[in-house]
């Protein structure tokens, strides 16, 4: 997607509705982590802008490294989520677990939009690519921001 942003949405629905099983951190950054090599391109010109990062094979090992990079920082962050009211899990399965999710979110969201990402490398064929249109996706993204936001929302004065 040109602006990552938009991975947001589906990645803090699905951290709000799994919210004990999911790490949210995890699943957020995992789910915009991935475009780093893909900025840079767009900046520097490139070729392909998306790239290995871009595959599910790759894309796991990433999401290994963030898993420990959370974990590791666990005591910490756990301050942030107590503070914005957030019942969150920092066991290694709930951040292994976020950080696939949102790594794969993101390459699976961009793998139809896509004609230089191979999301099953070291096949080198797209599969997914036009199996939606980037409208549908664009807005299946925009639309997830709002039962995720709701979700927050009541969490958050529920526990005030």
């Amino acid at each position: 997607m040109p602006f990552t942003p938009f991975h947001f949405g589906p990645a803090l629905l699905l951290g709000e509705v799994f919210e004990k099983k999911v790490n949210l951190f995890s699943i957020l950054i995992g789910s915009v982590i991935i475009d780093v090599r893909a900025t840079y391109c767009m900046f520097t010109g490139c070729r392909p802008l998306h790239g290995p990062l871009h595959t599910l094979l790759v894309a796991t090992a990433i999401g290994l490294l963030l898993a420990w990079l959370v974990f590791s920082q666990r005591t910490w962050l756990q301050k942030i989520t107590d503070r914005l009211r957030i019942e969150q899990s920092y066991s290694l399965h709930s951040v292994l677990t976020g950080a696939i999710i949102g790594i794969w979110s993101h390459v699976l969201l961009d793998a139809p939009l896509y004609t230089d990402i191979s999301p099953f490398w070291p096949l080198p064929v797209n599969p997914l690519f036009a199996v939606a249109g980037s409208g549908t996706i664009y807005m299946l993204c925009a639309l997830a921001f709002l039962p995720a936001f709701m979700i927050f929302s009541y969490r958050y004065w529920k526990r005030a």
